[in-house]
């Protein structure tokens, strides 16, 4: 069979990148093919990874040029954060969740990478200490209008439970950044000088997954896959802003997060109304007198019901 004219062909349409020690398997083998048709076909293979999403419907075919775009586009409404400010810049969608999710997290270990754009994300984080911290930093975002969101922090790797997050394009930007955010929250009420604020560059899953930020390199495989989804993935600019009632959804959860963690500042915005009722307790009876424990004994002695009634 013939399949010279077939291989020149896909060779005519990318071979950038394509090659020795670039073929990559789902279950996360690395082999060598060569030169082969195989190992060129699966070096530009992107079916693969969208497979779950486009069967899931979270991603479809584009009838009119055949690039992958997003079925639906609307607003991520079950989110901790607030996003104060957007950055059209960034582009988390294809950075994290395509290129790092799909792709490098697949990947054995040590062939895991950063993407390119991300290794320019350069951010400043806050970490207040109590919900009403956590509404100041939202309101000096608000002032300082900066791209920046804040919110809760759910993830199990993160060590502190609020965090605010400001977005930069270069480490001389973040440190910039980080001069006037630390100056403001130093002033700030409810927040002040014992409040940690870092300068840090790209996500913290990179790090857990890749190493150190300081050793992180840009690998010919990994431009190859860029390469492929940025000319393969449609990117969306739309820059959606939360409705007033997802923020106060938000807003909500930071509440019962706060009460959750044993944060007592969360009474400041119930009217200092407990969220559930406190349990009746026991426990004072140790400091009674004999007369005031028979008292309280009195009400629960009982006979046993059943056998294996204690």
């Amino acid at each position: 069979m013939r399949i010279a004219s077939s291989v020149e062909a896909i060779r005519n349409i990318r071979t950038k990148g394509a090659g020795r020690k670039m073929g990559n398997t789902e279950d996360g083998r690395n082999e060598d093919f060569g030169t082969s048709y195989y190992q060129l076909v699966n070096d530009n293979d992107i079916l693969t990874k969208f497979r779950p999403l486009l069967i899931g419907g979270g991603y479809k075919v584009r009838d009119v040029d055949g690039k992958l775009e997003v079925r639906d586009p609307s607003i991520g409404w079950e989110t901790p954060w607030q996003h104060i400010k957007h950055d059209n810049f960034l582009d988390c969608q294809r950075w994290h969740s395509i290129l790092f999710n799909l792709f490098s997290m697949t990947m054995p270990r040590n062939q895991s990478f950063v993407p390119s754009a991300c290794q320019q994300c350069w951010k400043v984080v806050a970490r207040p200490k109590t919900l009403l911290g956590l509404f100041s930093l939202m309101e000096l975002q608000k002032k300082l209008d900066h791209p920046s969101k804040c919110g809760i922090e759910i993830r199990q790797y993160v060590h502190g439970l609020y965090g605010g997050y400001f977005y930069n394009h270069s480490i001389e930007e973040g440190l910039e950044c980080y001069k006037l955010v630390r100056s403001e929250i130093d002033k700030a009420e409810h927040l002040g000088p014992d409040t940690p604020v870092i300068l840090k560059r790209g996500c913290t899953e990179y790090e857990n997954r890749c190493g150190p930020s300081d050793n992180w390199i840009v690998t010919q495989r990994q431009l190859h896959i860029e390469t492929l989804i940025n000319e393969w993935v449609v990117r969306d600019v739309t820059l959606r802003e939360q409705p007033e009632y997802a923020i106060l959804y938000v807003h909500k959860k930071w509440i019962e997060f706060a009460y959750q963690n044993g944060d007592g500042t969360y009474l400041n915005f119930t009217g200092g109304k407990p969220l559930y009722r406190p349990l009746v307790t026991y426990h004072h009876l140790v400091d009674s007198t004999d007369e005031e424990r028979e008292e309280v004994f009195s009400k629960f002695k009982r006979k046993p019901l059943f056998g294996y009634d204690l």
